[in-house]
């Protein structure tokens, strides 16, 4: 995962929030997978590929007074999710 890249959901994907984090669903494989916390669900639903990932993260963290902790967390989360087929960098 390159932080300079732009990244979105990939289509055919749904994410639900849930008490313990969030749902992500994958029409196209029929995958679930769970996101561990409210922060990354909100996080990964509006990932819309405008800004490069450092930069939407950065603004995500400020937006919700989140430390750098949970920004270096939340970039490994993201990391595995593509890896799964929820995230990918927009081709430009």
């Amino acid at each position: 995962m390159n932080p300079s890249y732009r990244y979105r959901l990939v289509d055919g994907v749904a994410v639900r929030p849930e008490r313990f984090g969030g749902l992500a669903y994958n029409y196209h494989n029929r995958s679930l997978y769970f996101l561990h916390s409210r922060e990354l669900t909100d996080f990964v639903s509006g990932l819309d590929g405008d800004l490069p990932l450092a930069e939407a993260l950065d603004a995500f963290r400020r937006r919700h007074d989140l430390p750098a902790e949970a920004g270096e967390a939340m970039l490994k989360s993201l990391a595995a999710l593509e890896t799964k087929g929820i995230v990918a960098a927009v081709a430009d």
